[in-house]
């Protein structure tokens, strides 16, 4: 029997300007282990055998939002597995999957990439035990395709920081984004939940031309303070006219959570993702500044939580093993 374990970090996307293209891994993350007996031939199509998967293995869910996967959340990780297994009519027998969640749902921290990176992972894991290679690339590949836009499934699959292009035929160019060390992370994760559809729909079709020269201008002076390592005018370059006005409104007291990190020293504040968790940059102060964002979030009536965190540079991390037959 054949035994895999594999921890993905949570991410945090867009910082600002990088809309849809910067996304950053964290060191907060989901861990799965999973065994099989063995791995039979399927030669149905990419959604029975995800349907298949997910009526015949054995699951079981501890921590973030497990109730609400158990019930009905678990399918994009069968439906990611089923994308890599199918083309190799490879179905793994008695498949068993203990998941253990720490990345919350729906808040802005790339919960749905970890749960694909995950999947795609064991996915490469099983096609190895029958001597298929999967390449790293298919599995980017793969991975931004299910989830739309790579900004939060590349940084989860590779670690650190990136900045994406998407190029209409080929991968995503993905280039390293420098965050410099002394930085920390501050996120208030707030207790409600914005669906990044939901947070789609309340952005403009269309922007001005002033409005994308802007952002263009915020983001280039992003990359180049964090390389630099100069902070001076990070809470500027931060903003982005492009979907911070539409998304911060879905956020009860934002403006006010935004007043207390900066209050407090924080070098740079904005959404993490489409929210509603916020994120506050900050060399010092973490914990001081975590809890005036959750008091913050308090007083606007919501209830909220802080962590802090640095980059994580590893990305998923798959360690091999063996069961006991």
């Amino acid at each position: 029997m054949a035994l895999v374990s594999i921890r993905t970090p949570a991410t945090t996307a867009n910082l600002g300007p990088g809309f849809d293209c910067v996304g950053v891994a964290l060191e907060l993350y989901n861990e799965l282990e999973a065994s099989w007996q063995t791995i039979t031939p399927f030669s149905g199509s990419e959604l029975e055998l995800a349907a298949w998967l997910q009526a015949n293995s054995k699951i079981k869910i501890t921590g973030e939002g497990a109730d609400e996967l158990l019930d009905s959340g678990i399918g994009l990780f069968f439906q990611a597995l089923a994308r890599l297994l199918t083309p190799a009519a490879s179905c793994p027998v008695n498949l068993t999957l203990s998941f253990n969640n720490d990345i919350p749902l729906a808040r802005g921290l790339g919960s749905s990439a970890a749960c694909i990176v995950s999947a795609l992972c064991l996915g490469r894991e099983i096609l190895a035990t029958v001597g298929q290679k999967v390449e790293l690339a298919l599995l980017a590949a793969e991975a931004t395709n299910l989830e739309g836009h790579p900004d939060n499934v590349l940084p989860a699959l590779f670690g650190g920081a990136c900045l994406n292009i998407v190029r209409s035929k080929a991968l995503p160019l993905t280039l390293p984004l420098q965050i410099p060390s002394q930085l920390s992370f501050v996120f208030a994760v707030p207790e409600l939940r914005i669906r990044t559809t939901e947070a789609r729909r309340v952005l403009p079709q269309s922007v001005s031309l002033s409005e994308a020269v802007h952002n263009s201008a915020l983001l280039g002076g992003l990359v180049l303070a964090l390389m630099e390592k100069d902070l001076t005018h990070l809470a500027e370059l931060i903003q982005s006219p492009l979907h911070i006005p539409y998304r911060s409104q879905l956020i009860p007291g934002y403006s006010d959570v935004e007043k207390a990190a900066y209050q407090l020293g924080a070098v740079a504040f904005t959404i993490s993702g489409a929210g509603p968790s916020v994120l506050a940059l900050t060399v010092n102060n973490s914990k001081e500044i975590g809890a005036a964002m959750v008091e913050a979030f308090k007083k606007a009536g919501v209830s909220a939580r802080y962590f802090v965190s640095k980059v994580d540079n590893n990305g998923a991390m798959v360690e091999k093993g063996r069961l006991k037959a």
